[in-house]
């Protein structure tokens, strides 16, 4: 069985923190220009001239900080705190238990650890803002597993650094690290990393917002395609709810064929493609959050292309939790519609709950389906 996304690779980083040599004596200079690599050593650190008198105790040096970033598993982080660091963990996603915002925080910090994403860009723009939270001469980590394409990810480090090395290879999973020499190149932001690509849904392309990482970056997916076809014209003063929206491509179809008046809440777990759906929806509301159950209700229609795989895992656990809530939220007469590889059992989840469930698309590998009627 393939492990959850971030586990086998964040155990093999956390074995490494807990047994890398700590600063200070003859264990090597982590930020020696010569002799010995500055990065076979801790963060630990060094004692300072001075120090206690019989009289005098001395004052508890700071602990040494560090930044982790996009790693939902907890290993790594544990590690850490075993060994002494105050450690912050940050997330895109949202997470119990992780900030979740749509850019880490700023620091600074003693050292900064980023799980490999999924897209060469998205690990690009990790690496760029781990070069910015940290001084000169700290160090950037970067792991994850070989089929994620970490073997090859030494070039996603940013200009700035030194060339990175690999600390450990263990279990098909790495970690890379490199110390930073000056700021990275490019402006600290989500901004610098703002992506712009033509969109066409059938009535004309459109300029459309996109950053790295978000679902079907910079294109249309067929899934979503075919549920835009099916989408009904919504009355005036009907509320659309997006549930799991990316960059608000669905909401905004559907608004464009709706009566005036019509509203849309697009909820979505990632931060960073809200960013984007403000842009590309303005004038809806955008819900940063996991579950439809705690939204203002009702709803006239609910509408999803849902996440199945969490990293190359499949699941469809979201998908039950939003068939299980749905009822809860949809007004009397209202329907669900969501799209999804034929090949899922979607049609059984539907059928526990709603009486009433009919497939209405069937094009490619995709399927949608509609559900509607009181809770069973």
């Amino acid at each position: 069985m393939t492990p959850p996304h971030g586990e086998t690779p964040s155990e093999v980083a956390a074995e490494w923190a807990r047994r890398r040599p700590p600063r200070g004596g003859d264990t090597g200079r982590a930020s020696a220009p010569h002799g010995g690599h500055p990065l076979a050593t801790g963060n630990l650190p060094r004692a300072q001239p001075g120090g206690a008198t019989a009289s005098t105790p001395a004052t508890p040096p700071h602990p040494p900080t560090a930044l982790v970033l996009g790693d939902p598993a907890p290993h790594l982080p544990r590690a850490l705190v075993q060994t002494g660091y105050e450690v912050t963990r940050w997330r895109r996603n949202l997470t119990r238990g992780q900030l979740c915002s749509p850019w880490p925080p700023s620091g600074p910090f003693g050292e900064v650890w980023a799980r490999m994403p999924r897209s060469s860009l998205e690990a690009a723009m990790l690496l760029h803002a781990a070069a910015a939270r940290v001084a000169d001469g700290a160090r950037i980590h970067l792991y994850g597993a070989t089929r994620e394409g970490i073997r090859s990810a030494a070039r996603h480090f940013p200009d700035g650094t030194e060339a990175p090395v690999t600390l450990v290879t263990k279990r098909r999973c790495r970690v890379l690290a490199a110390a930073r020499r000056a700021p990275p190149p490019r402006p600290d932001g989500l901004s610098s990393w703002k992506i712009r690509a033509p969109v066409d849904w059938g009535t004309g392309p459109r300029d459309w917002t996109f950053y790295p990482g978000v679902f079907a970056c910079g294109r249309l997916d067929p899934a979503t395609a075919l549920l835009i076809d099916c989408l009904p014209c919504l009355p005036a003063g009907a509320r659309l709810l997006d549930f799991g929206a990316g960059t608000g491509i669905i909401a905004a179809a559907a608004l464009e064929r709706a009566a005036p008046g019509a509203e849309a809440v697009l909820l979505e777990r990632d931060a960073i493609a809200l960013v984007a759906a403000s842009r590309n929806v303005p004038g809806a509301t955008l819900v940063l959050g996991r579950s439809c159950s705690t939204l203002p209700r009702p709803f006239d229609l609910i509408v999803s292309n849902p996440p199945i795989h969490a990293g190359s895992a499949q699941s469809l656990h979201t998908v039950e939790e939003l068939v299980r809530e749905a009822p809860g939220v949809l007004a009397p007469g209202g329907r669900l519609m969501l799209v999804a590889q034929r090949r899922l059992p979607v049609s059984r989840i539907l059928e526990r709950t709603f009486p009433l469930t009919n497939t209405i698309a069937d094009r490619e590998s995709f399927r949608v389906w509609e559900a509607g009627g009181r809770r069973r």
